[in-house]
């Protein structure tokens, strides 16, 4: 009963906030730029898998596992002149009390060169810059088995001498259905406009399980990006070879509509621990636009 009335309650908010939505562009379209090197690596498949202060940017919801203070650091090595990161911090407020969490995520496109009419040379060099801020709630459960979270971000897009911003919301929830089996559902980026363009509000709902004593996780999640009539299918593994060495793949299907061409839509990579430490790689491919390396470092405190 406790399961079929979190179902019903994701499903009439996915469906409530997707009819105000409507069809159209979009602005801040670095959200849609994954952040973490673990959930990349699983193709993007992590709303039921996503650990760590790194929960923040996929499902704040997954904070609520957290017994330590977590501290995690992201790069993504893009494409010529584009930089992301991710920095991110949770920890727990006590016995029964939730996780409280707060990010940053940027994404700077350095060295655009402008010009007013047709000349050899520009006239000068801009850039542009993107930044969310975000501030995650989250509690165990809120009924059994089932830990909800929130998240508050602050964004805000600058291109040359034009800045524009936003408030929006992140909605996430995560329910274990057995010992082995876990289901989530988030809402992203539920808000208005930045600038004259809508959000790019984004539904994603996914289940993972384990196997072989849980040293295999399997995960799949579906992504449908409301405003830009975009879906995907994530699907993504990972084995624990040892206490120390994770491998991971993954694939987004639904990619081949974006034309790239190549290996877009695969994923790989691996993730290391040593005690507090952690550390993680993905390999992602976009096809004719070139590859990206993801990195991220983890400390638990």
């Amino acid at each position: 009963m406790n399961y079929k009335i979190w179902l019903s309650a994701a499903l009439m908010l996915g469906a409530g906030a997707a009819q105000a939505a409507g069809v159209g562009t979009t602005g801040a379209s670095f959200l849609k730029v994954g952040v973490g090197a673990r959930e990349l690596a699983l193709g993007s498949a992590a709303s039921s898998l996503t650990e760590g202060a790194g929960a923040i940017a996929w499902n704040p919801a997954r904070l609520a596992a957290l017994k330590q203070r977590n501290l995690s650091a992201s790069y993504n090595m893009l494409f010529i002149d584009q930089s992301q990161g991710f920095l991110g911090y949770a920890a727990p407020l006590g016995e029964d009390m939730g996780v409280l969490g707060a990010g940053v995520n940027y994404l700077t496109v350095s060295d655009i060169e402008k010009r007013t009419d047709d000349t050899d040379s520009p006239l000068s060099k801009f850039s542009n810059n993107n930044t969310a801020v975000s501030f995650s709630y989250a509690r165990a459960e809120v009924m059994p088995g089932l830990a909800a979270g929130a998240s508050l971000k602050y964004i805000e897009q600058k291109l040359d001498t034009q800045s524009d911003r936003a408030l929006a919301l992140d909605l996430g929830s995560s329910y274990a259905l057995s010992k082995d089996w876990t289901a989530a559902f988030v809402v992203q980026n539920l808000g208005g406009k930045i600038g004259p363009d809508k959000l790019p509000l984004t539904f994603k709902g996914g289940a993972s399980t384990r196997f072989f004593g849980g040293k295999l996780a399997a995960a799949a999640d579906l992504d449908w990006l409301a405003n830009d009539e975009l879906m995907y299918l994530d699907l993504g593994a990972e084995y624990a070879f040892n206490k120390l060495l994770d491998f991971r793949a993954g694939y987004q299907v639904g990619r081949s509509r974006d034309e790239l061409g190549g290996l877009a839509g695969f994923a790989a990579g691996l993730g290391l621990k040593f005690d507090s430490f952690a550390f993680d790689y993905a390999y992602v491919p976009f096809g004719d636009l070139g590859d990206t390396h993801r990195m991220t470092l983890g400390f638990t405190f």
